[in-house]
């Protein structure tokens, strides 16, 4: 189990291959912030990768006080071996009192490991988070129970308190001054021995097929549908185009993307998330 040493918050930014800080990283420096304010500690990111310097100046512009750099080539892919190591060591040496992770495919893996290795609890993909007054504890909140309450849950009696928070749940803050701030540089060895899994190759898929759904902000899906209903809008500024969705039922939201550049809003009033059925959305096409 690892000792608290500072009052000190951590995010951890996880980088693409080409060193850039994923967007849930930068998201939870917006929380981070306030939690740090009121538990007097500072507001570090730890940042791994392989040529992160995109990444560090992408803090420095998201309000951190602080950034630990691990970068080394051997950290350019994600490897739970490798990027446990790493972080354990971090955290036994400097001792933060909390560490938010990105509840990503790779923080979901990496989170259970720092926990199981360092001997503290873990509060998986959060949706809240707080300092208890009383206490001075985390108070991490999540969907319990198939999501029908929400628990709150803390760690009183081991450090550090690490949760994962899903992605999208805190508005990433707009880039503000590149501040110059401490940036603390460790090397961390890593052999081939201990990393037990070995990256053969990397297939990258065609970049112009790809659509950013961790960064949209509303999401269009529908199942497998067989027929075609039509819904007819007015667009904001006259005209009108009509919008075909390909699906059994349909959840329509209030703003809908025409071309690439050009947004309108439904003159169609309907609840976001509420599915409408094909007959209740022919009845109201006028």
């Amino acid at each position: 189990m690892a000792v608290e040493k500072t009052k000190d918050l951590w995010v951890f930014i996880e980088t693409e291959d080409e060193g850039t800080a994923k967007s849930v990283g930068l998201e939870l420096l917006v929380p981070g912030r306030r939690l740090a304010d009121k538990q007097n500690g500072k507001l570090v990111a730890v940042i791994l990768g392989s040529n992160v310097a995109p990444a560090l100046e992408a803090v420095k512009a998201h309000g951190a006080d602080e950034a630990i750099v691990v970068d080394q080539p051997e950290l350019k892919h994600y490897n739970t071996d490798a990027y446990a190591k790493v972080l354990c060591e971090l955290i036994e040496k400097y001792g933060p009192s909390v560490m938010l992770i990105g509840a990503t495919n790779n923080g979901r893996d990496i989170g259970p490991r720092i926990s199981c290795r360092l001997g503290t609890g873990l509060t998986a993909d959060c949706t809240a988070l707080d300092i208890d007054d009383e206490t001075g504890n985390m108070a991490w909140t999540r969907p319990a129970f198939g999501g029908n309450l929400m628990a709150t849950i803390m760690c009183p009696d081991h450090r550090p308190q690490l949760g994962t928070v899903r992605p999208g749940v805190f508005k990433k803050s707009e880039p503000g001054e590149v501040k110059d701030i401490p940036v603390i540089k460790e090397k961390v060895e890593i052999t081939d021995a201990e990393k037990r899994v070995e990256l053969l190759e990397v297939i990258n898929e065609m970049a112009g097929e790809l659509v950013d759904l961790e960064n949209a902000e509303i999401i269009v899906s529908g199942g497998r549908g067989v027929t075609v209903p039509v819904v007819t809008t007015n667009l904001t500024g006259g005209g009108s185009r009509r919008i075909r969705w390909r699906m059994n039922t349909l959840t329509i939201p209030n703003i809908v993307s025409v071309g690439i550049t050009r947004s309108v809003e439904l003159i169609l009033t309907v609840r976001i998330g509420i599915p409408i059925r094909k007959k209740s959305i022919m009845n109201r096409e006028r």
